[in-house]
């Protein structure tokens, strides 16, 4: 009776409804990887920009103020913000 269910058509439709069920959630795992990456790049681009745009403001205040603005060693030259590792 074993052999006959597993060597019958019914058999070969629930391994194949298996199969394709597993396919269908690997597509949409990989189209949300690709989306999330691309959310992620955005979302490190725009946390870059403000993180130059910091720099950039307290570099002119310290400019204008000199050594009246107590200084950030994270924003000085040579501080880890500068080199881009700050997420380290």
């Amino acid at each position: 009776m074993l052999y006959n269910y597993l060597t019958g058509t019914e058999f070969t439709r629930k391994v194949k409804a298996i199969y394709d069920a597993f396919e269908l959630m690997n597509t949409g795992l990989e189209n949300e990887k690709r989306q999330m990456t691309k959310i992620w790049a955005a979302r490190e681009k725009q946390i870059e920009q403000v993180m130059l745009n910091t720099i950039e403001m307290y570099g002119n205040i310290k400019g204008i103020a000199g050594s009246a603005v107590a200084a950030i060693p994270e924003m000085e030259l040579g501080g880890h913000l500068e080199r881009g590792t700050a997420a380290e």
